[in-house]
């Protein structure tokens, strides 16, 4: 029976997508792990087949840690992708006091900041490690002053009140399900890259946008970060399979952009390939 790791502990947003991504899955192949980053381990280090992740929000754009996370492995790879709407709700122990903590993982805090900024303006925000990981702490310790933003089910699984429901409208979530496999084509899909010049110079950033017009690639998804070095990392999501002809010529353009003498090997690495859901247009 394959493994199934996933975000965890249990109730987590990432948990429901794991069992709609993997409808066949038992539950006890359904493996809850922390965080993130131990998530894709496991799958590159072969102790589960596969590994669910959010990888980015409507609100709050990327997930750092999965894609960094990526960058860290040399088998685990997106395989496929799909988008869930994320509703975040309010709750306390029943017999709360004034609240005066908020508990929840930091994207959630972030998605309903504007909120919890004007219902909550003197509470301190706790970043936990996942949504149902605050509940399990307010409960376990009876704070009676804090609050957790999570699924309802979470909350009512762990005995809360809500207080209020949907508190960030409109919000929605990309997870991933990580393997150690490339999806054959589809005819409608895409590659997710991960570009590390070597040096930072003028006109790096052009060179890579030319070389996809150049092969008429669409750039769905660009991102930039610091490599904790004197450089940085670029994140790219583009139109197309890395097998299709005119992708891999691409890649290859940019790849000698960068580094024309081929002296660097992770000037570029395939974080995946896989079917295009157009997430962002999902109803």
């Amino acid at each position: 029976m394959a493994k199934i790791a996933y975000l965890g502990p249990e109730k987590t947003f990432t948990e429901q997508a794991a069992r709609v991504m993997f409808p066949e899955a038992q539950p006890s192949a359904l493996i809850p792990i922390q965080p993130i980053r131990n998530v894709i381990r496991s799958v590159d280090a072969e102790d589960a087949e596969y590994g669910v992740v959010p990888i980015e929000n409507f609100y709050n754009g990327e997930v750092r840690q999965t894609l960094d996370s990526l960058i860290e492995c040399s088998k685990a790879k997106i395989v496929s992708e799909k988008s869930f709407d994320i509703v975040h709700c309010l709750g306390a122990l029943p017999n709360h006091t004034t609240i005066k903590q908020i508990l929840s993982k930091d994207q959630a805090l972030e998605q309903c900041s504007i909120y919890t900024c004007k219902k909550y303006p003197n509470a301190l925000e706790i970043s936990t490690t996942s949504t149902s990981e605050a509940a399990r702490i307010v409960k376990d310790e009876s704070r009676l002053n804090a609050a957790v933003i999570a699924s309802e089910s979470a909350l009512k699984s762990y005995g809360f009140e809500i207080i209020e429901k949907d508190i960030c409208p409109n919000n929605k979530t990309r997870f991933i399900a990580v393997g150690k496999y490339t999806p054959k084509q589809t005819g409608d899909d895409k590659t997710f890259l991960a570009i590390h010049p070597s040096i930072d110079r003028l006109g790096i950033l052009s060179d890579i946008s030319s070389a996809f017009k150049l092969f008429g690639i669409n750039l769905e998804y660009f991102h930039s970060r610091p490599d904790g070095k004197k450089g940085y990392i670029f994140y790219a999501e583009l139109g197309g399979h890395q097998e299709e002809a005119h992708v891999a010529r691409a890649i290859d353009a940019v790849k000698y952009a960068l580094d024309p003498k081929n002296n660097f090997p992770d000037t570029i690495k395939i974080l995946g390939s896989y079917k295009n859901t157009h997430w962002k247009n999902e109803d």
